[in-house]
This record gives structure tokens, sequence and C-alpha cells, in this order.
């Protein structure tokens, strides 16, 4: 009977914890709904508006939305890819990589293209970079690693059978078709294949439906978002002359509260079978109040020990962030780095710059004798080398990428041109027209 016990308690902690664990990684509308969700089937919670936010008005802040694939709105591109790249950085910092590998592996990210693949090739790049072909092959291997599988590929074949690998590790027919036959799978020569493999036709349509399912972009050109979707942000840095508070928004959260009438119930003459109802109900709603407690503790405890770290970021905003890693933060706090990294993503912070996903303040960035430096800050290194440029002679986008390299920040041709695009800034060649057009009055 007292081994039974034990095990029930076990049992009922282990899904304490994990519900915990799921409520750390709402953000503030997921954890609204769902607490309105768990009200309608515990008739002993009850709840009640509340409203914390006081001076500093939530702002939604659109992260989803259905579009087209289109090639030429390049800036919305760009800003996705960028916000893909923000991610990737994210994801690195969780592994534990020897300094030249981790700054290997900050280079890939950073020449990715537009689909997720890499094409510049080890070799070029381990030159770039100064160091052994073999330290960037291992960078790149980690990179392949991350999430939306398919990242880091060299082509579309790499990258779908990356995508086959993880999915479907035992799917021998598509793989085949994929090393093999990606052409004439394309152009429908299914006869052929089934002829020269010696597969049926019924298993060269199932594997193409598996082929078909697999995204060739990674970065999201393959497969347009499907719904609309908000967040409000779910703290906010108020600033006050030189000192600021760290606010939670509870606007979307309503207060948990346990009704009195149904615990009195407990003391009542009721029938058994009424008070254990009762006391099941009772134990969700007490886990439920103690685990959003819990979730917003330790999201403050996280964005307070951020804000401790960027003092740049509060005098001068994004061009001051300096990336940190799960790790320290998890160190100072005690925790996990997986909890740091549950609490953290899908997470928003309001300043008075913007509204910034909490992870922008973790991994990201080049490597330089310095220190580290986050893409908000090469943006505006970029940004200031073309206010200063001939007028007669604009910085291309190579010059600019050997400008920087001189300064220690080491990033490709390809990400120099998505930077300045993100600025708004046109091409050499069309702020030269411009330059003359200023000039001639024409």
């Amino acid at each position: 009977m007292e081994l039974k016990t034990q095990v029930t308690q076990r049992a009922a902690l282990s899904l304490h914890m994990q519900q915990c664990l799921e409520i750390l990684a709402m953000d503030n509308v997921e954890l609204g709904e769902f607490i309105t969700e768990q009200s309608l089937e515990n008739p002993i919670i009850e709840l009640s508006d509340t409203s914390m936010w006081t001076e500093y008005a939530p702002v939604m802040v659109h992260v989803e939305r259905e579009q087209p694939e289109d090639e030429e709105e390049s800036t919305r591109e760009i800003a996705a890819t960028e916000n893909l790249n923000s991610d990737l950085y994210f994801q690195l910092s969780e592994y534990h990589l020897p300094t030249d590998v981790l700054r290997a592996a900050e280079y890939i990210i950073e020449s990715l293209d537009g689909r997720g693949y890499f094409t510049d090739g080890t070799k070029e790049s381990a030159k770039v970079l100064g160091l052994d072909e073999d330290i960037v092959e291992t960078a790149l291997n980690v990179v392949r690693q991350l999430e939306p599988k398919g990242i880091g590929a060299a082509d579309l074949r790499e990258c779908l059978l990356m995508q086959l690998a993880s999915a479907y590790p035992k799917e021998e027919t598509a793989r085949e078709i994929l090393l093999n036959y990606l052409d004439d799978f394309s152009r429908g020569r299914y006869e052929k294949i089934g002829r020269e493999t010696g597969r049926s036709q019924e298993q060269i349509i199932a594997a193409g439906e598996i082929i078909r399912s697999l995204n060739p972009k990674p970065f999201g050109g393959g497969k347009p978002a499907v719904r609309t979707r908000y967040l409000s942000a779910d703290l906010a840095l108020v600033m006050y002359g030189d000192s600021y508070d760290i606010v939670l928004n509870q606007t979307y959260l309503p207060e948990i509260r346990i009704s009195r009438h149904y615990v009195d119930m407990l003391e009542s003459d009721v029938d058994e079978r009424t008070k254990q109802y009762i006391r099941e109900r009772y134990e969700k709603a007490k886990w439920l109040q103690d685990c959003v407690r819990k979730r917003q503790r330790t999201l403050f405890r996280i964005a307070e020990l951020i804000f401790k770290n960027q003092a740049e970021f509060l005098a001068v905003g994004p061009s001051g962030i300096r990336p940190l890693t799960l790790k320290k933060i998890a160190q100072e706090l005690e925790l996990s780095s997986s909890t740091v990294s549950r609490a953290v993503r899908g997470k928003y912070i309001q300043t008075r710059w913007g509204i910034y996903p909490l992870k922008d303040f973790f991994g990201g960035g080049i490597r330089t004798e310095e220190g580290t430096v986050s893409a908000a800050q090469i943006r505006a290194v970029i940004g200031r080398m073309i206010e200063k440029e001939d007028s007669h002679h604009p910085l291309s986008d190579k010059k600019l990428e050997a400008m920087l390299k001189e300064r220690g920040m080491c990033v490709s041709r390809r990400t120099v041109a998505a930077y300045r695009e993100r600025l708004g800034i046109p091409a050499s060649a069309v702020r030269r027209a411009e330059y003359l057009y200023k000039e001639n009055g024409d």
C-alpha cells in the first residue's frame, strides 16, 4: 500500500512538473487561452480580470502571417531571414563549442542564402576565417543539426536528404530517388524509375508523397505561413532617466481564484464521491496557480538578469546589444539551460526602441578581438560607413565586406548586402546615380 502511494505521488509530481514546463513555454496570449480553457473544465477555478500594465500600454506584435512566395519582395524576405538567423543563433548557444568552431558556425549562419543553403563551401570559408578546413566542416555539421532541418545544405538534393534522414530514417525508396533520380522524379518519369530500381509503382508513388512533403527551402520560401497570429509583449522595459523597471504584462492573464463555495463543501456532509471529485479539481487548480506563478517569477528573473548585462543597449538601443549565452544566465540563476531556453523562446519585451524577442539578446553576433558584436551593431557600422562614403565612389558590398574584415567582423558579401537592404540603403550603383542627380539637379 505504501509503495503504491509513493508511485502515485511521483506520477502526480511528474505531471505537475510537465504542466509547469508547458506553461513556461507559453506566451501571454497562449497562456490566457489555456487558463480560460482550464476554468471551463474545472468548476473550482474562478477567474477575474487583471490590469497590471498601468502606464505602459501593451502593443500587439505581428509575428506570423499568410503570404505567397514572391521573389520581388526582397525586404520582407531579408527581414524573415534575419529573424530565422536569430533563432539559429539561439539554438547554437545551447551547444558548448570550442571558440574556433563557434566562430565558424556563426559565420556559416550569416552566409546562408535566402533558401537556407550554404553554398560558399568549407574551403573558401576557411580561407576567409583563417581557420583549418576541418574546423569549418565540424561547424557546418553542427549547423546542420539545427532546426528547421535542411539548413546548411549545399543544394536541393542534400537539403531533402537531410530532412528525409531526420523524419523518415528507414525510407529507402525515397532516398534512392533523391540520390539517383531527382531529375526523373521532377519530370514525372515514374516508369523509368521503377524499371531501373525494381520498385513497384505503388512504392514510387508513396515515396513521391513523402518527398513532396519535404521543404525545399528551409528558410520559409517553400511553405508559406498558413495563419495570421499576433502576440502581446510579455514584458516591458520602462526607463526613467538613468534607471529602469521591468514590468510583467498581466493584461491578458486572468487571475486564478479558488471557489470558496466548493472548498466549504469539503467540510459539509456531502457524500464521499463528491468530496473526492472536489479534492481532485482543487489540486489541479492549485497546480495551475503554482505553475503560473513560477512562470512569471522565472520570466522576470531572466529578464532582470539580461538587462543587467545589457548596459550598452540601455544607453543606445539595439546597436548596443551584447549577445549573452543560455549557460551564463542559467548558471547565475541556478536553472538548467533548457529551462532558460523554454522560458525565453517566443517571449517579447517592449522597449522605447520597439519590441524585441528576448532571444535576440542571446547568441548571434560576430566574434572580434574586442568581444562579440551583434547583427544590429554590424548594421550600424555599415550605415556609418555609407554615410561617410565618397559620393563619386560609393562603397560596393565587396568593399564593405573588406572594411568590416579589417575591423575583425568576418561576414560574407551576401550578408553585407542583406544588412544594407535591411537598412533601406540601395546598392552602390543606385546611390551613385542618386548623388549625381542631386549634384546636377536633373
